[in-house]
């Protein structure tokens, strides 16, 4: 059966929602106890990703070694053990089908996708080694806490470009679609903002990678129910 953008939405599809079915499972489990005075409407892990100093740590994992601190490494270790195993190969597909499936309507615009989808992937699993060797010693400055800013902004924007790149491929045909590359450019947007000042914006970064991430499942799932090995969506 040769290769057909009907193929690459369903690949993409399937991979999307075992993505989807992950992060609705992760947000049914208890929510994370810190150990310092992190704000509670700041997702864990998304405050652990963007911290940029020793006292960003402290507000996390408190400021001194005992049982709270043991518990909340335990279940960050786990967190990005999963992250390395499935979460990073359900999006990378995910994203990079899509593309695949989008080349015929914009090749370059699609090669561009799948090459900063590659280089997010990569960045992500550099991020977990710099949060896992963190977790080891949150109390001190690192190589790993200087390392973690530059991983943490190639893996968010490298997300948050791509889905601006595909809203504006899915924007092509025209009419009301122009409102699809609007949301996704305000997508990406929020997470720029996010990486310039995680202080303010960082809670909401993961909420700008979330819309574009929507729209493409979306369009997925109407790819994935054309037949015609030439349709686009």
């Amino acid at each position: 059966m040769p290769f057909t953008p009907t193929i690459a939405y369903r690949v993409s599809l399937a991979a999307g929602l075992l993505l989807l079915a992950v992060v609705v499972y992760s947000a049914l489990l208890p929510a994370m106890t810190m150990c310092g005075g992190l704000d509670p409407s700041y997702q864990p892990i998304v405050a652990f990703e963007l911290a940029r100093s020793v006292s960003d740590l402290q507000a996390i994992f408190g400021s001194a070694p005992g049982a709270c601190r043991d518990a909340v490494v335990a279940q960050f270790t786990y967190i990005n053990m999963a992250d390395d195993l499935l979460f990073i190969p359900l999006y990378g597909i995910f994203l990079v089908f899509f593309f695949l499936a989008s080349h015929a309507r914009h090749q370059k615009l699609a090669i561009t996708g799948v090459v900063l989808v590659v280089l997010a992937c990569l960045a992500d699993y550099i991020e977990n080694a710099c949060l896992f060797r963190i977790t080891q010693n949150p109390d001190v400055p690192s190589y790993s806490l200087a390392l973690l800013p530059w991983a943490t902004g190639v893996k968010w924007m490298f997300l948050a470009i791509p889905g601006a790149l595909a809203g504006y491929i899915l924007s092509l045909r025209g009419g009301w679609r122009w409102i699809i590359a609007g949301l996704t450019i305000a997508g990406a947007v929020i997470v720029a903002l996010a990486m310039a000042d995680p202080a303010s914006f960082g809670r909401y970064a993961a909420s700008g990678v979330t819309i574009s991430w929507a729209i493409i499942l979306i369009a997925d799932a109407i790819g994935a129910l054309r037949t015609a090995p030439s349709a686009q969506t």
